[in-house]
This record gives C-alpha cells, structure tokens and sequence, in this order.
C-alpha cells in the first residue's frame, strides 16, 4: 500500500513516525513538509499519481476542496477532518462517488471511543445521543475564569464555530444518524480533551468518556485522534480485528 498525506502537521507527523509505507506528502503550503523525509508534490495529480490511499490531515476546507477528487480518481480516502462531511448533500454525493467508483472512504474513530457500540445499537434503532465537550480556553480561543458554557446546540452549528475542536460532534452525527445534541465547555482548569457521549436507544444506555492528552505539536488535536489512522491503517492489514 503506497499511502499519501494531505497536509503536514501533527498527525502527518505520527503516521510518517510510525508507517513506513508513507510515500507522498501534499500541503498548500509546502514549507510545512520540510521537516519530513518523504517526498512533497507541487501539484494534487502528480501526489494522487504516486498513491494508492489518500489521508487527508489537514482541515474540513481540504475535504471539500479535495474529497471528490481524490475519489473521483478512484483513490482510497481516510478522512480526519470529518467536519468536512458536515453538509448532508456533499456528503451524499461523494457517498455515492465512492460506491460508483469503488473507492472506500474510512473514517477513524479520531479522539472519541465507542463507535463500535454506536454501530450495534444503531441496528436496534438508537433514540438520543448527546456529545459534552471540555477544553482548556486557549485551545478553543475563548476566555474564562472559570468552566463556561460557551456552546449548545447542533453538531453542524458547532463545527462552524470551533471547526478545529469539534470534529468529534460530526462523527457522532454521521455515526448515529441523529440531530446529536452538542455543549461545548471551556473551562481553564482543565488540561485534557474531554468527550462524554451519551446515547439512548432500544439495547439500553451508554455513557462513553475519554479524557485526551492534546498533541504537543498542536493542542487543538487530541493525542489520540493523531494516533487513531495509524490504528485504522494497521487494521487494514491485519488478519484479526477486534471490535471491527
């Protein structure tokens, strides 16, 4: 598998540590690539040239500017950006692009958990779902004194209000195929990325947290979410996948 990067930043940083099967890079700004040792194409066909799967690690922007092409030109695609799905018709439409072309779009689980349960119970048929997220101020770009509601409402309203931290609202959307019910709270005592899901349907209840070191290249990234393609890319080859 020869993979491509869509943008040089923290979680290109992981995947290119971590997978030596990393053979192109592409960023708007190539002087973002310098610091790694694989190749940076000057123009999007000669990267999608040079690949078999495409990641895109780079913002929802890139996945509209990017996503219909890539497919478009029969190309494999994780998505991280998963904001970038946030409208419903440009969802669909690269949905069915993907299924025309037989191109497979993959999206990891990013810095929640859980999407596995999601999955089961969504079969049953799942009623509620709700998202509470908590940063530290400076990661949301707010100020507070202390643990502030700074956001209620729906995960597509989130997304354009902090569209760097809120990805996660997104995935639990599109996962469960609800109007997911999102708060978001910025609190400067808290050091962590913190996601609690709760979900409400035929199989029961769940509640799902997981607290996040941010990256330490960008804060704005969970260290999980830049682990998580390097998990999803390592199942691909695997014989034996656990809670696929």
């Amino acid at each position: 598998m020869k993979i491509g990067i869509i943008g040089c930043g923290a979680i290109a940083r992981e995947i290119v540590t971590r997978r030596s099967d990393v053979v192109a890079l592409y960023d708007i700004e190539p002087d973002r690539c310098r610091n790694f040792d694989v190749p940076c194409y000057p123009s999007l066909d000669e990267f999608l040239s040079a690949v078999d799967l495409v990641v895109e690690a780079a913002s929802p922007k890139a996945v509209r500017d990017y996503a219909m092409k890539v497919i478009g030109n029969g190309k494999d695609m994780l998505i991280m950006s998963v904001g970038g799905l946030v409208d419903r018709d440009f969802r669909e439409e690269l949905f069915n692009l993907s299924e025309r072309n037989g191109a497979k779009i993959y999206i990891p689980s990013g810095a929640v958990g859980g999407l596995d349960i999601i999955r089961a119970a969504k079969i049953a048929g799942l009623s509620r779902a709700r998202i509470t997220t908590t940063k530290n101020c400076k990661t949301l770009g707010v100020e507070c004194e202390s643990r502030t509601l700074v956001f209620k409402g729906s995960a597509e309203e989130a997304i354009k209000k902090f569209p760097k931290s809120t990805n996660v609202t997104v995935l639990v959307m599109i996962a469960t195929g609800l109007d997911v019910e999102v708060e978001v709270y910025a609190d400067p005592e808290v050091h962590e990325n913190v996601h609690s899901i709760y979900l409400e349907g035929e199989f029961g209840t769940a509640t799902i947290e997981v607290r996040n070191r941010p990256s330490e290249m960008n804060p704005k990234t969970s260290y999980l979410a830049a682990l998580s393609p390097v998990a999803l890319l390592d199942s691909l080859e695997s014989n034996v996948r656990i809670g696929a």
